[in-house]
């Protein structure tokens, strides 16, 4: 079962495609994230019931897919559990002479776990560093290898049990986050186990008493046990839950984007803009918080259908 995430969140907006239901039909591909292709799978079923004449095909190949396939046409929609970087903005821009239209759609973080029999229960990002870099930029004197290098936050743990680092694979966004936000930009060490899911980290992580792997919040249940993660060595460890994560106190939580082609004053498509608006609707972001991620506020919500509009 899925996290499940307490949120008060005002009712704003509602399904407002630019066409009437019997209009929409067509075919639309989103390209990118795998931590969002859960989320961005249930909206596109429910919109298709909605839409019986629309076609929506959800292919996650990683946030690093995405903008080579807006480049190309190849996609309609980009999602990315991370911003576009510089240079995939230039190589946008360079091909149409714009950049690309970034909207934000749900909150999430990166949730760090361990074994439900592991004693740990709140590490720092110096300790991440050590754990899973060879540059230590964090301010790590010497890496982490055993668990009981962690002190007394790993008592009762054998002293000759080494640590089992699980990852993403470089194609994705929370691979590429994790690294700039917890390995403070340096390098993964080779030793680090990288899968190209979230779903295999968990169950690495499930199955191994001596493992610690991060992965998406929708993605993390209770056969893993989640750290409270902290900033500094003094400060105390904190849970990513609905407030954390939007008010930005989790130190990994994120933003889930969609990225669109839509030329300066033009109106993006029917079916892509009526795809993004319920995504941005009371049920679209109520299927957010079932999928284990955190809806946006309203606020939020109304940035970004201004941005749409």
């Amino acid at each position: 079962m899925k996290t499940a995430w307490l949120l008060g969140w005002v009712v704003l907006l509602t399904v407002a495609p630019t066409a009437r239901s019997e209009e929409l039909a067509g075919s639309l591909t989103c390209v990118g994230s795998d931590s969002a292709s859960a989320l961005v799978t249930r909206w596109a079923t429910a919109f298709q019931a909605l839409h019986p004449r629309a076609r929506i095909q959800v292919q996650a190949a990683g946030s690093a897919s995405a903008p080579p396939a807006l480049i190309e046409a190849a996609a309609d929609i980009g999602s990315m559990s991370r911003p576009m970087n510089a240079r995939e903005t230039a190589n946008f821009r360079d091909r149409y002479g714009y950049e690309p239209t970034r909207l934000v759609i749900a909150h999430d973080a990166i949730v760090v776990f361990v074994h439900p029999d592991n004693p740990v229960g709140r590490i720092t990002i110096a300790d991440l560093d050590a754990i899973y870099s060879t540059t230590r930029l964090c301010g790590g004197r010497m890496s982490i290898d055993h668990w009981t290098d962690l002190e007394s936050r790993a008592h009762g743990m054998p002293a000759t049990r080494s640590i089992l680092a699980v990852g993403r694979d470089a194609s994705s966004g929370t691979h590429e986050l994790f690294r700039e936000s917890a390995l403070c930009a340096g390098e993964f060490r080779p030793d680090v186990i990288a899968w190209p899911g979230n779903g295999a980290i968990v169950g690495t992580v499930s199955g191994n008493r001596a493992a610690i792997g991060y992965a998406a919040i929708g993605y993390v249940n209770g056969l893993v046990k989640t750290l409270a993660l902290a900033r500094g060595p003094d400060e105390g460890g904190v849970l990513p839950d609905a407030k954390s994560v939007t008010d930005g106190s989790y130190p990994l939580a994120r933003d889930l984007y969609f990225y669109v082609n839509r030329p300066p004053s033009h109106a993006l498509a029917d079916l892509p803009r009526a795809f993004v608006a319920y995504a941005l609707s009371d049920e679209g972001q109520a299927l957010v918080r079932q999928e284990g991620f955190v809806p946006l506020i309203a606020d939020d919500r109304r940035v970004q259908r201004s941005i749409l509009d």
